[in-house]
């Protein structure tokens, strides 16, 4: 019930969201740029995503989201809402780690085949993603555990902190 209460106000604030993620050194210029090309800006960076079938998926904004970020599908579309006002707490590897984590449900087709090990995986392919892209250290991955400690985990299969913690670096350091 809970995350079906989270696309219905997903759906609710599609027409008053921004689908842009500009830090405040942003430009107008850079933010609008970022929207034309169907790019969020995350952390100052310029990030998108393609689900399994090849479509981008739009990344909106939606405040009192209640976590960092979801993954969801309205109306065939793929989507990822991120809580502006909890994303910009983190620090920035972080912030591009749960985008990408969000990401990872699209790109691995979480939505149409669900499975118990599903964030476990998607934090893997966000870790190795950023890995292999040159985004993110084993010192970044490292830097993660104390944001992650006080986290109990979820009913939907995210691991408590520490175990998250411990599970993102040996993702890192495989395969």
């Amino acid at each position: 019930m809970r995350r079906s209460g989270w696309l219905l106000g997903l759906f609710v604030s599609l027409a008053t969201s921004h689908h842009v993620f500009a830090r405040d050194s942003d430009t107008p210029a850079q933010a609008q740029n970022a929207a034309a090309v169907g790019q969020a800006m995350i952390a100052g960076r310029a990030v998108s995503c393609k689900d399994i079938r090849g479509v981008a998926v739009t990344t909106m904004q939606v405040a009192n989201l209640g976590d960092v970020g979801r993954a969801g599908i309205i109306n065939r579309v793929p989507i990822i809402a991120i809580d502006p006002d909890i994303i910009r707490r983190l620090p920035d590897k972080l912030q591009l780690f749960f985008y990408q984590h969000e990401c990872a449900h699209h790109v691995l087709g979480h939505w149409f085949q669900m499975s118990l090990n599903m964030e476990t995986d998607a934090d893997c392919w966000a870790i190795r993603y950023g890995r292999d892209n040159g985004v993110f250290s084993r010192d970044d991955v490292m830097s993660f555990a104390p944001f992650l400690a006080k986290s109990g985990g979820s009913p939907f299969g995210h691991l408590p902190g520490p175990a998250r913690a411990k599970q993102l670096l040996k993702c890192f350091d495989t395969e």
